[in-house]
């Protein structure tokens, strides 16, 4: 249509110059060409707009951006740095005084006289001011505390992230490994579907029997459903990434990449030294251990002196009649020092302690926790490229067995069943090599995760 609408003015303007002098022709109004020259330029205009309908596939550092920015989880994990302003707030309320306004008025009657009489309203207005000049110290600890927990609420959103990286890699490549399966699926059905109609038409010719075209036939239907099954799962791969990146299903956008051979460098040495420079979880123990310790001091603060400072100042308008108002005003310094409070301390000391060795446990299991993984993830990585490798040779031996077994069948030496059997192997050999190939690139990613350098390594890497 576009087409049309272009070469439209100059047939007309053709034939407009053949019967010049004859008549007036529409091209000749001036108002019709404008708007010939009107409806092209809003034609021209508005293929960019329906082009840019469709969005472009997504690659794997748009994805890495999307879910950083939009995992419901990670948002959830970052208001941990809200309560860690709400405590700091708090504990640095404990270096200021405490301000506060008072006033109320009451009525009462009583009885001055022998009629009853005598009413007088009372009428109090006072503003005070107190500070607490010790505290047994457990306002210092918790000035102390604020920093920790503030690097805590960092430290988890940090440790977070890095094992959603390695979550949104597991999903994102298996949509492109179901893409490629959906591939592989459809390409053993064109194949059944050339065979079946090689082998219909050579029973035509009486050159093959009916039971060779009924196994054509089944190969065919058994691939088409494993082609059926193969989208579905693809699709299926597409929405749990989607949903990952807190994206709806109506706006699911379809992703681009390839599976492909990870290099890494490095060995189990290296790696565990930066699992143990990197790790956030680690680092968060340390700072839950520092935590405790001036949690001890709070709670040993219940048995120590307290000191505070107080000071009011106000109106007094009493309701007796042989009072006067007037203004008042009042100071004091306040010592209170524990006696007696039934254990109620030593019990909150003794429980912070128990923390505090539970602290010390994790983070030493934790430490080992991290050698385990390292060590893991080496053998898992070295297990992974050994299949591949496995692989890659099958799918080169299973080629070859095909282009042997179509060759041998024209020729008449080799059964059909043979043929039939090295397609359904050439097919498994091309999933079984895509498998290897996702299996290998995760276990990189896992390796990356168990030292904490995943959000760090792609942004190194040319996906």
């Amino acid at each position: 249509m576009r087409d049309s609408a272009r070469n439209a003015p100059l047939w007309r303007g053709h034939r407009s110059n053949r019967s010049r002098g004859r008549g007036t022709s529409r091209c000749g109004n001036p108002f019709f060409r404008a708007a010939s020259v009107f409806a092209m330029i809003i034609t021209i205009l508005t293929l960019p707009v329906s082009a840019a309908a469709s969005p472009a596939p997504m690659g794997i550092e748009e994805a890495i951006d999307l879910t950083l920015r939009r995992n419901s989880v990670l948002l959830s994990l970052r208001q941990e740095a809200m309560k860690a302003v709400a405590f700091k707030l708090q504990a640095d309320g404990t270096a200021a005084p405490e301000l506060g306004l008072s006033a109320y008025a009451d009525v009462q009657r009583e009885i001055q006289t022998s009629d009853g009489s005598g009413r007088r309203d009372n009428r109090v207005a006072r503003i005070s001011l107190s500070q607490t000049l010790y505290s047994g110290g457990r306002d210092e600890a918790m000035r102390r505390q604020s920093p920790q927990v503030k690097s805590m609420a960092d430290l988890t959103v940090t440790d977070a992230e890095n094992r959603a990286i390695g979550e949104l890699f597991a999903r994102f490549y298996n949509v492109l490994l179901q893409e490629r399966r959906v591939d592989t699926e459809r390409s053993a059905a064109s194949t059944s579907e050339l065979h079946l109609r090689e082998v219909s038409r050579m029973s035509e010719l009486g050159l093959s029997n009916r039971l060779e075209v009924i196994r054509a036939e089944q190969q065919l239907a058994a691939n088409r459903a494993n082609l059926v099954t193969a989208e579905g799962l693809y699709d299926s791969a597409l929405i749990s990434l989607m949903n990952y990146m807190s994206i709806p299903p109506e706006e699911k956008r379809s992703v681009t990449g390839r599976l492909r051979i990870m290099e890494v460098s490095g060995d189990r040495t290296s790696s565990l030294e930066t699992a143990m420079a990197n790790r956030a979880d680690r680092e968060m123990l340390e700072s839950q251990a520092e935590y405790q310790a001036n949690q001890i001091e709070i709670e040993r603060s219940g048995s120590r002196p307290r000191v505070s400072l107080g000071a009011s100042a106000g109106y007094l308008d009493p309701y007796k009649g042989s009072d006067f108002g007037d203004e008042t005003w009042r100071a004091e310094l306040s010592i209170t020092v524990p006696i007696l409070d039934r254990g109620t301390v030593k019990g909150n000391v003794t429980r912070a302690k128990a923390v505090a060795e539970q602290n010390r446990i994790d983070l030493k299991q934790k430490e080992l926790d991290i050698k385990s993984d390292v060590e893991t993830a080496w053998i898992e990585l070295e297990s992974a490229n050994n299949r591949l490798e496995s692989t890659i040779r099958a799918l080169d031996l299973a080629e070859e067995t095909l282009r042997l077994a179509e060759a041998g069948f024209q020729e008449g030496v080799t059964p059909q069943l043979d043929l039939l059997s090295a397609q359904t192997s050439l097919t498994e050999s091309r999933l079984e090599h895509l498998r290897s190939l996702y299996n290998h690139m995760l276990a990189v990613v896992a390796l990356k995760v168990t030292e904490g350098d995943a959000i760090n390594w792609t942004g190194r890497m040319k996906f």
